[in-house]
């Protein structure tokens, strides 16, 4: 019983890392610069469009491969012990 639980515990650590990572993966911000005052046609049209991370997204991503790699040692572990 104390083996499935420690085996549910490195997968779970394992799932919880990606999924962090994930999330802060894709919450990025985006933003565009823009040509001139206006056009002809009174619309402003991107020159250009940026991405970038905040400060929060990048610990998301840290904390993640730190799960991540923390499960996947701990199952290694475990396989080299049987």
């Amino acid at each position: 019983m104390k083996e499935i639980i420690k085996i549910l515990k490195e997968h779970f650590i394992l799932l919880l890392g990606a999924g962090v990572f994930t999330y802060g993966l894709f919450s990025f911000d985006a933003g565009a610069f823009h040509a001139g005052e206006s056009s002809p046609f009174g619309k402003q049209y991107a020159v250009s469009t940026f991405y970038h991370y905040s400060t929060e997204s990048l610990i998301l991503l840290t904390v993640g491969i730190i799960f991540i790699t923390i499960g996947i040692l701990e199952i290694r572990k475990t396989k080299s012990e049987n």
